[in-house]
């Protein structure tokens, strides 16, 4: 990637890492203790300054409540609510993963009866 493009790239990706962490309310205090970094990274990343790695990356995504491709790419999944669910299944443990998986079922059958009987 030359360098013009690199750092174009690394400008919006920190624009889309600010807005999200504005929308969630987050100082960036805050959100450095939680990733276990300085604010001052953080606000390198916002201001497009610093690359950050793959760890940082991947735990911010999950920190911020959105896809890797979207702080990438700027690009939201097709249905918000599914990419939402499944994010916090993947954080769960396997056996509360299935208990969650079944409630949901159970919630999805009882909708679709109350839809029959209108």
């Amino acid at each position: 990637m030359e360098e013009q493009k690199r750092k174009a790239w690394l400008a919006q990706v920190g624009r889309r890492v600010w807005n999200c962490r504005t929308d969630l309310g987050l100082s960036r205090e805050k959100l450095a203790e939680r990733l276990d970094i300085s604010p001052q990274y953080i606000s390198d990343i916002e201001l497009g300054k610093k690359c950050m790695s793959m760890a940082i990356f991947v735990e911010l995504s999950q920190v911020l409540e959105v896809g890797m491709e979207y702080l990438a790419y700027g690009s939201l999944p097709e249905n918000p609510a599914v990419d939402r669910l499944e994010r916090h299944l993947r954080q769960t443990t396997p056996l509360n993963r299935e208990l969650a998986a079944q409630m949901l079922l159970l919630a999805l059958q009882a909708a679709q009866a109350m839809d029959e009987e209108e």
